[in-house]
């Protein structure tokens, strides 16, 4: 513990180069990008692991890394309340982030003993600059925008019957 807070372990990841590994193979994130670009996202990862309680990514930080969920469950909370669970392999959180290089929103911590995969954006930005790594990017943005586009599907929906709901407890009223 360090002031009071535990430290996640953070193990690097080495890969065969040209390879994914199985359970990486089945993350819809790593179809976006192939050859040298995929090599590049595994060079700039590592894996952290955190137990119960340990917060992953804590709201109002600057950091701008992306992690995948390979095992456990973790809650997203704003100012103390839980918005979300996530609990499949595979999902994305701290995405945005990446994108719009602002503070966190939210933060995530750990409901249960958590393995992630980090993906270093920073470290990625320094080795492959924006403006010589077009395809890179506009893969990155590219798988970006379609989870943010189904998590703005899902809030619709969930808004949708929200509202429905809300106007039946009027009509009773």
């Amino acid at each position: 513990m360090l002031d009071g807070q535990r430290i996640m372990k953070e193990f690097a990841y080495i890969h065969e180069e040209g390879t994914l590994p199985e359970p990486l193979d089945r993350i819809p994130f790593f179809e976006s990008f192939q050859g040298r670009h995929l090599n590049d996202i595994l060079y700039s990862s590592y894996f952290i692991q955190a137990d119960p309680g340990d917060e992953v990514i804590k709201e109002d930080q600057e950091d701008s890394r992306i992690f995948v969920l390979l095992t456990g469950s973790l809650e997203v909370m704003k100012n103390g309340e839980v918005l979300a669970t996530l609990a499949t392999a595979g999902e994305i959180f701290g995405e945005l982030a990446a994108v719009t290089n602002e503070k966190r929103t939210a933060s995530v911590v750990a409901r249960s003993n958590t393995l992630c995969l980090v993906i270093d954006q920073q470290f990625l930005r320094e080795i492959k600059p924006e403006e010589d790594n077009a395809s890179y990017y506009a893969a990155l943005y590219g798988f970006i925008s379609r989870v943010l586009a189904d998590r703005l599907k899902k809030a619709s929906v969930l808004i949708s019957k929200l509202e429905k709901e809300l106007e039946e407890v009027k009509r009773k009223k």
